[in-house]
């Protein structure tokens, strides 16, 4: 497992990262550290004894001990545990025999399979004996396993003794116009090479040149490698893979688009010397004239293998490398360019960009892990996200609750998941693979799994069946299926793909409207909003914007918080406000998505105040009506008095100000009514009333 020390594929820990680069671990795998071989040198029948020695074989494991201890800095190391002389194979084995051969020596010799051991089959040279070895490739560098070569060469017995390592094949990938491959299958005007890598032992070097990257890697024995940081180009210097474990050799990153896809970079000098010396020569062995940066990718067919990839339309020797001043495009916008090489101290100045990743669409694929509660043996996890239906994943015999988890390396915000069944039976036979009865999605909130909240999804067969529920944002889904079945063996759950729907997270929140005086007292829209975008500037809709009030007031619900969905325009519309009675500054934020931005808020001032009173009496036999307003507010105000006998007003009337208005009625007697005086300040109003006596 290749583990950064930090997430560094999204512009968020772009931001938050203080650095161009990143180290990664990758930690040790090979736990036995001498690995003990048995060499036997046999003649099936048909062949003839001899051609090379006892002693020939023993150099070559020598030279072979020598590459490795060189390679992995002593952690691994080859060792004789004995050489079998010739012998004459006394059964009807073939040459090409390989595994009868082994067998054959193993009872002879008494040899047993176990950790760090290794027998290898020495045939003669020439026919009928193949011109061809073998190893085993177990899952692990500690199995150990058995090997297969005519005669006693020390490359053929440094590769085989790889494949017992569990090292795949070096392979290399020529396209007609691209350095990179856009699919798999390959396309049809690129080519891939199995031996490719002509600088590699696992490839067809003839020579014991240093190891690539990924080979190294799959032997946890490549310290000091580092992953750019997504973004903008970061510049760094590799040392040649000849300087061993304590130089910095790699940089490794995935794809932005499809974190299946692994790239390695790696400096390539041409005076890097092979481990034997001299020793060892061969016909084969490939001219080292160019010294350059390789590029590398995993292979999506040999699990551990790069795909070295090479100039596009080029047959040359030289196609391997990226030299000084060249750049290699690669997918999804990223690129590596030389800037410099230095044959002296043997580095190269390198520049590399990876654009950061786009959790957009159907990010399942972009899941730096797929796991499951079970699976079935011959199914697999990962078939879940590698676009394939004919590819599933089974959870037969089992029944009950059964889940399949994604997780990503960073928080993603998603709002919908689709499963396409696979199935092999029908409902009513209960065997086999049925639709699960029901299902529902789960996001991982800190440590605890917690359901989405939406419509239960549907279990149609052939389509992609979607549960659709509100944007979450997390690193981690887990979709739990309930079995068909009731119990085992009766009808298990089976899956062809999962979707799951990333939408962009905010990448700025636009506050809108200006600050706003408000009276206390009062509830008030204060026309402010805030527009949410992406990191390209398109408005998102539906994201939820929290907004959050201090100061002399709260939202009109009374609480000091609220949660707003972004509609069509990518606008969210800060709810309406209540003050108090308090004046003073009230702040306002909003945040989504992590981004934060100040609204304009509002400056709560003293409302308006104002007392009445009405007298009446008789003049020349006519009532008049007397009204005395005071305005009782700490800012000036506009004052109106109303009664039945009319209307007054007066402007800006000063604070601890009393005006008088007069009405006559016409009338020598009125009956009691009332009247009313409204104060208008800075956008406030109050009103009171007055009783109008009768006269």
């Amino acid at each position: 497992m290749i583990e950064p020390e930090a997430d560094a594929t999204t512009q968020q820990a772009a931001l938050a990262l203080d650095a161009d680069f990143i180290d990664v671990d990758i930690p040790a795998r090979a736990q036995v550290q001498t690995h003990r071989v048995t060499i036997a040198l046999v003649a099936p029948q048909g062949t003839v004894p001899g051609g090379y020695t006892t002693a020939d074989a023993v150099r070559s494991l020598e030279l072979v001990d020598r590459f490795y201890s060189r390679e992995t800095g002593g952690a691994i190391r080859f060792e004789l545990d004995q050489v079998v002389d010739w012998q004459v194979v006394d059964q009807p084995i073939g040459c090409t025999n390989t595994g009868g051969l082994q067998d054959w020596i193993a009872q002879r010799t008494g040899w047993q399979r176990g950790p760090g051991k290794h027998l290898v089959a020495m045939v003669p040279e020439g026919d009928p004996c193949p011109n061809w070895a073998n190893g085993e490739q177990p899952g692990d560098p500690d199995d150990g396993g058995r090997a297969f070569q005519p005669g006693p060469d020390a490359y053929f017995l440094a590769h085989e003794l790889g494949h017992n390592l569990s090292l795949p094949h070096a392979y290399s990938v020529n396209c007609a116009t691209t350095r990179d491959y856009a699919s798999t299958p390959l396309p049809a005007d690129c080519r891939r090479e199995e031996y490719g890598n002509r600088t590699d032992v696992m490839g067809d070097s003839w020579s014991f040149l240093p190891l690539s990257s990924p080979s190294l890697a799959r032997l946890g024995t490549l310290p000091n490698t580092r992953q750019p940081v997504c973004g903008a180009p970061r510049t760094t210097t590799l040392d040649t893979l000849g300087a061993g474990p304590a130089g910095r050799r790699a940089l490794t990153w995935n794809d932005p688009q499809d974190a299946g896809i692994r790239y390695w970079a790696q400096y390539n000098d041409r005076a890097d010397t092979t481990s034997d010396g001299g020793a060892y020569t061969s016909p084969f062995q490939v001219r080292r004239d160019v010294s350059g940066v390789q590029i590398l990718r995993s292979n999506p067919g040999q699990p551990y293998a790069g795909d070295l990839l090479e100039r596009p339309g080029d047959a040359s020797e030289a196609n391997e490398f990226v030299p000084a001043g060249e750049s290699a495009v690669l997918n999804s916008g990223m690129s590596v360019r030389v800037d410099r090489i230095d044959a002296l101290t043997r580095r190269a100045t390198v520049t590399v960009t990876v654009p950061c990743t786009d959790y957009v669409g159907d990010i399942a694929p972009l899941a730096s892990s797929t796991s499951a509660s079970y699976t079935s043996p011959w199914t697999s996890v990962g078939a879940v996200a590698d676009g394939a239906a004919s590819t599933i994943w089974g959870s037969w015999p089992r029944v009950g609750e059964q889940y399949v988890e994604l997780r990503w390396p960073s928080a993603v915000t998603v709002d919908s998941a689709s499963v396409l069944f696979a199935s092999d039976a029908a409902d009513a036979d209960g065997r086999g693979l049925i639709p699960a009865r029901s299902w529902r999605v789960e996001h991982l909130v800190g440590d605890v799994w917690t359901p989405v909240s939406g419509a239960a999804p549907g279990r149609e067969r052939d389509v992609l069946n979607r549960a659709a529920f509100a944007p979450v944002t997390t690193t981690a889904l887990r979709l739990v299926f309930t079995a068909w079945g009731a119990g085992e063996y009766g009808g298990s759950t089976g899956v062809a793909e999962i979707e799951v729907n990333g939408i962009a997270l905010a990448a700025s929140a636009e506050a809108r409207g200006t600050l706003q005086s408000v009276p206390t007292a009062t509830t008030r829209d204060l026309a402010q909003s805030v527009l949410v975008r992406d990191s390209s500037g398109r408005a998102l809709a539906g994201r939820s914007v929290g907004f959050a009030i201090t100061g002399p007031a709260a939202f009109e619900s009374g609480a000091t918080t609220a949660a707003v969905l972004s509609g069509a325009d990518g606008v969210a519309a800060l709810p309406r406000i209540r003050t108090g009675s308090t004046a003073g500054t009230v702040s306002i934020t909003a945040r989504v998505d992590g981004v934060t931005t100040a609204l304009a808020g509002a400056s709560v001032v003293p409302g308006a105040s104002v007392t009445a009173k009405a007298t009446s009496r008789v003049i020349l036999g006519k009532v008049v009506v007397t009204v005395t307003a005071t305005n009782t507010g700490r800012a000036a105000a506009d004052l109106t008095v109303a009664t039945p006998y009319g209307t007054a007003s007066s402007a800006a009337v000063a604070p601890g100000a009393t005006v008088t208005k007069v009405f006559r009625t016409g009338k020598s007697s009125i009956a009691a009514g009332t009247g009313t005086v409204t104060a208008v300040s800075g956008g406030s109003r109050a009103s009171v009333s007055m009783v109008i006596p009768r006269a």
